[in-house]
C-alpha cells in the first residue's frame, strides 16, 4: 500500500553539502534527511548538482538547476538562479517551500502564502569597516525584497532576530526562532590525553570573514614569543585564502587538514581539546553544536545567534576581529592545571 502524503515541501538552495561546502548547504543536508523521514511529506529538493545527491532510500525528489556562473558577478547570478527555480516550483505545485538564502527571489510574490526564507547568518548587516557595509549594501536591499515576500521568516535567535524584525516591519511577514540543530554522535565522547599542546580545531570555510588571518596572527605570534609548543591550530577546510596561506608560509604550529568527511572530523574533535572560530560574522555555525556534541569547550566570536551557544561555562566569547582577545583566550589554564 502507498504511503498516504498529506504535504508535498519544496526545499530550494544553491548547493548540498558535500558537493558544495558552507553551513547553510550542510543545513540543506540535514535538513532534507530528517524531513524525508517524517511520515506523510513528499520531499522535493531543488539544487544545482549533476549528480544525485541522496540515498534513493530515502524517497526525495531531486529537481536540478543550472548552477550560479561563478565568472558572472554574484548577486545578479542569485537572481537569475532563482528565476530558474521559480520555474520548478511551479511544475511541482508544493504546499510548503523553503527557501535558503536568496533561492527564492524572482517572481517570489507568487508564492508568498507558502514561502519560507531561512536567510540564515545575515553576514550583509555584520560587517565590521566601512568597506564591508558598503560591499554589504545592495545585499541588505535584496534581502528586504525576499524576506518581506515570505510568510514566514526564520531567526537562528540571539542579535539576528532583531535584524529580521526590523527587515519586516510594515508587511505581513513573521519571524519566527528556530535554532540550528545537529546530529549527536553515536558514541560518548572520549577526551584526548592532556600532556602535550592544546589542540584547537578550526572548521570553516578559508575566507576572510572567517578570521583565518586572526588565527594565523596569533599562531605566528604564540612561536615569536617562544611558545610553539603551547598550542596547536589543525586548520580543517579549504576556500580562496588557502593558496595566499601557503605563499607566505605555515606556520610550524598551525596543521592543514584539507577537506574532511564526517568521519575524519569526527576523528579530529575527538583528538582536539576545544574549537577555536575567530570569524567576523555568523549565524548559528553549525561547528560550535558539533564541538558541543562532543562535549568540547568552544571560542568563538561573539557575533549573530554564537551567544545563544556559549557563555563562561563552555568556552569563551570573544570581540570579532581583535587578535590580542584571541591571544588571551588561547592562554587561558586548563582546569588541570598542566597549561
Amino acid at each position: 500500500m502507498a504511503a498516504l502524503v498529506n504535504m508535498r515541501i519544496a526545499l530550494c538552495t544553491d548547493g548540498i553539502y558535500p558537493l558544495a561546502m558552507g553551513g547553510m548547504q550542510r543545513h540543506s543536508r540535514s535538513l532534507a534527511e530528517h524531513l524525508a523521514r517524517v511520515p506523510g511529506i513528499e520531499l522535493v529538493v531543488i539544487h544545482p548538482h549533476s549528480e544525485v545527491v541522496f540515498d534513493p532510500a530515502l524517497g526525495i525528489q531531486e529537481v536540478r538547476v543550472a548552477p550560479l556562473d561563478e565568472a558572472r558577478t554574484y548577486l545578479g547570478e542569485l537572481y537569475r538562479y532563482s528565476g530558474r527555480v521559480a520555474i520548478a516550483l511551479k511544475g511541482i505545485r508544493p504546499n510548503v517551500i523553503l527557501s535558503q538564502g536568496f533561492c527564492v527571489w524572482k517572481d517570489s510574490a507568487q508564492f508568498r502564502d507558502r514561502l519560507i526564507v531561512m536567510p540564515h547568518g545575515l553576514e550583509m548587516f555584520q560587517g565590521l569597516s566601512l568597506k564591508d557595509r558598503a560591499i554589504g549594501l545592495p545585499f541588505r536591499w535584496a534581502l528586504r525584497r525576499v524576506v518581506r515576500r515570505a510568510s514566514l521568516v526564520v531567526s537562528l535567535g540571539g542579535k539576528l532576530t532583531p535584524m529580521l524584525q526590523g527587515l519586516v516591519q510594515g508587511s505581513l511577514t513573521r519571524v519566527v526562532v528556530l535554532p540550528n540543530a545537529t546530529e549527536l554522535p553515536e558514541h560518548a565522547p572520549t577526551y584526548p590525553p592532556s600532556p602535550g599542546p592544546l589542540e584547537l580545531l578550526f572548521v570553516g570555510r578559508f575566507a576572510f570573514n572567517k578570521g583565518i588571518d586572526v588565527l594565523m596572527s596569533v599562531a605566528e605570534r604564540l612561536i615569536s614569543e617562544g611558545k610553539k609548543d603551547l598550542v596547536r591550530f589543525t586548520l580543517a577546510g579549504d576556500g580562496p585564502e588557502r593558496a595566499a596561506m601557503e605563499r607566505r608560509g605555515i606556520p610550524a604550529n598551525v596543521v592543514l587538514a584539507g577537506r574532511v568527511d564526517d568521519a575524519r572530523l569526527d576523528e579530529l574533535f575527538t583528538a582536539g581539546h576545544g574549537l577555536v572560530l575567530p570569524t567576523r560574522f555568523e549565524g548559528m555555525p553549525t561547528v560550535v553544536l558539533e564541538a558541543m556534541a562532543r562535549a568540547r569547550p568552544v571560542i568563538v566570536s561573539d557575533v549573530g545567534a554564537s551567544a545563544e551557544l556559549v557563555d563562561h561555562s563552555n568556552g569563551f566569547l570573544l570581540p570579532a576581529g581583535e587578535p590580542e582577545a584571541l591571544h588571551r583566550a588561547d592562554h587561558r589554564p586548563r582546569r588541570n592545571g598542566s597549561r
